[in-house]
């Protein structure tokens, strides 16, 4: 399984240094040192590839959380940790949503409901327990778990997906570590003050 391994970490340096999907699979079997019928013999396809690669980066963020709501704490440190943890995910990820988005969209049935299953419905679940605990504690108002997933998700992933635009926006080639501390501590004030009962 070292070949496949390659593969999929192929896939994700080039979707890291791109804005779409649009690469090709001798792209990936270049990059990888892996002949491309190994896509095929581990894949299946490019989607079979892509589902492959949230999957991996996907269940390790997913854990991670449901780890997190497991952990006898306040809801609002759990809040301040997940925004830690989702805006480091995206930095070392940074292509993790550009793919949700290319699978939700324009993938097939099954590629869709991978996502729903794998990132999206865990996501809502561990927000809904994470806001029912703040209001019982009475640290947190109620909030639709959906809304506050795209509030979040969509703020800690912007930053990274739209990094052309640092050099515009905050005048530094490259979010670096104290930037991307600066950003983390900036959204945890924002949610979990804009939270409050």
């Amino acid at each position: 399984m070292l070949s496949a391994a390659a593969l999929l970490n192929a896939t994700a340096q080039i979707l890291s240094e791109t804005s779409s999907v649009s690469f090709s699979l001798s792209d990936v079997s270049e990059r990888s040192g892996v002949n491309v019928a190994m896509i095929k013999y581990h894949f299946g396809n490019k989607e079979g590839l892509l589902t492959a690669l949230l999957e991996r980066d996907a269940n390790n963020a997913i854990e991670a959380l449901q780890s997190l709501v497991a952990l006898d704490c306040p809801a609002e440190k759990k809040l301040q940790i997940h925004i830690q943890g989702i805006i480091n995910a995206y930095s070392k990820f940074p292509y993790l949503n550009k793919l949700i988005h290319y699978l939700a969209e324009l993938g097939s049935p099954g590629a869709r409901q991978l996502v729903t299953d794998v990132f999206i419905q865990p996501m809502i679940a561990a927000y809904r327990a994470i806001v029912e605990q703040g209001v019982r504690e009475g640290s947190l108002r109620p909030i639709n778990p959906g809304l506050l997933y795209y509030a979040i998700v969509g703020a800690a992933d912007h930053i990274f997906h739209a990094s052309y635009s640092v050099r515009s926006t905050l005048g530094i080639d490259d979010i670096d570590a104290s930037t991307k501390d600066e950003y983390t501590a900036l959204l945890q004030a924002v949610f979990i003050k804009g939270l409050k009962p």
